[in-house]
């Protein structure tokens, strides 16, 4: 059996996770919410803003985690596919110097 990845690829999929991954480090649900909570300064309109706030900050800092893991494991991959591959073509390659 056969195959072969396509490391570029991957690569490239590394390249749009970090993209991805910037854009998702920009949002600030709780720099959104503050004017609503300062204009009901006291009420529980206020206080229930601060819980959506902040379980929407650890679901955004759960996201990063999991976009910068899916990132370094594409890495990785890429990495040690072309590591096999370059070792198999050394490994066929004759040996250099001629024979005697």
């Amino acid at each position: 059996m056969r195959y072969a990845v396509d490391t570029a690829a991957l690569r490239e999929d590394v390249t749009s996770i970090t993209e991805v991954l910037a854009r998702v480090r920009t949002i600030a649900i709780a720099d959104e919410l503050q004017p609503i909570a300062a204009a009901l300064p006291g009420s529980r309109s206020a206080a229930g803003l601060r819980q959506v706030s902040a379980v929407w900050a650890a679901r955004l800092a759960a996201t990063r985690w999991e976009l910068q893991e899916l990132g370094q494991c594409l890495t990785v991959a890429a990495d040690t596919y072309d590591a096999v591959e370059q070792a198999a073509r050394q490994s066929v390659r004759p040996a250099s110097g001629g024979s005697r």
